[in-house]
């Protein structure tokens, strides 16, 4: 699989797409409450502030310049203040949106951004993210996000040639960026997944093996080995700071791996065992399946079927 970055890999399997943003205002007291979207939001606060409260979450006040990604958007409520009863209102990505009482003084105005991770992948890399990022203005880092921000607006309002290609790049690098700057200080550490264990000093080297060369017969021996810790310290750092064992991550990360080729290249299963480190079919069947739920040529087809749908519902 070459030298690419863990987080890169990441990315270039969840393929963002079907990308929206819009301004987000609201007027003297106000309250909404909005139910679970599932794939990722972002917003970049331009005035005033806002209390956010994600289902499952902290409370989080955002103020003028903070950056949020939700991952897999929760349910949430959002006000002006405390004491601000929300009123629930379906999610809705079309034009801009006002809440509250248009004749009151502006207190938030926000931008807005939605978009969809390619659901083939999703389940499973949306866990290795943390449920939510929170940039603070100020913060480094906090100036490229805003740019990337805005750069997406910009490009949604137009219907200029490359447009949805140049969306999806922009919100990759959007997504990216924002996983390499540190955790506002008010949320502690970034939890479980894959930019927890790349942030551990233990972890990263062997994070880094493993991507680099998917298919070598790893053991948690091997792994431990390029920490430079002994295995029992390894699996049980790894377990706690990644939110699986080393040898499930392996494996799931294999199977991700395997379902982009049979989606996008379809070759014959023996050469995707092989390309992912199975030794025959047969074995990359059985771990296929134990994750997926069908096997890989089911799989293939399901997809093959899945894509003719599509291009003839596009013609």
């Amino acid at each position: 699989m070459g030298d690419t970055e863990p987080m890169e890999e990441l990315m270039s399997l969840l393929r963002p797409e079907a990308v929206l943003a819009k301004i987000i205002t609201g007027g003297g007291q106000w309250g909404v409450q909005k139910p679970r979207y599932g794939d990722p939001a972002f917003c970049l606060m331009l005035d005033g502030s806002c209390l956010l409260e994600p289902e499952g979450l902290d409370e989080i006040e955002l103020r003028r310049g903070d950056f949020l990604l939700f991952p897999q958007t929760p349910e949430f409520t959002m006000r002006s203040r405390p004491d601000a009863t929300p009123i629930f209102t379906p999610l809705d990505h079309s034009g801009e949106t006002y809440h509250g009482d248009t004749s009151e003084p502006i207190t938030m105005r926000m931008l807005g951004g939605y978009f969809r991770f390619d659901p083939a992948s999703a389940a499973l890399l949306v866990a290795l993210l943390p449920p939510v990022i929170l940039v603070r203005a100020g913060q480094p880092g906090a100036a490229r996000l805003t740019r990337l921000v805005e750069l997406i607006a910009e490009e949604a309002d137009t219907d200029g040639p490359s447009r949805d290609v140049i969306l999806k790049r922009l919100v990759e690098v959007l997504v990216i960026e924002a996983t390499r700057v540190p955790a506002a200080p008010e949320l502690g550490s970034r939890g479980k997944g894959l930019i927890a264990g790349l942030a551990d000093p233990v972890l990263a080297p062997a994070l880094r093996a493993m991507h680099a060369d998917v298919a070598r017969g790893w053991t948690v021996e091997h792994l431990a080995g390029v920490a430079a810790v002994s295995r029992a310290v390894f699996a049980q750092k790894f377990t706690r700071t990644v939110g699986l064992t080393p040898m499930q991550y392996l494996l799931e990360w294999r199977v991700a791996l395997a379902k982009d080729l049979l989606r996008t290249e379809r070759p014959a299963v023996a050469h995707v065992a092989q390309v992912v480190g199975y030794q025959s079919a047969t074995a990359f069947t059985t771990a296929f399946a134990r994750v997926a739920g069908c096997s890989p040529s089911e799989y293939a087809r399901l997809a093959a079927a899945e894509t003719t749908g599509r291009d003839s519902t596009a013609r």
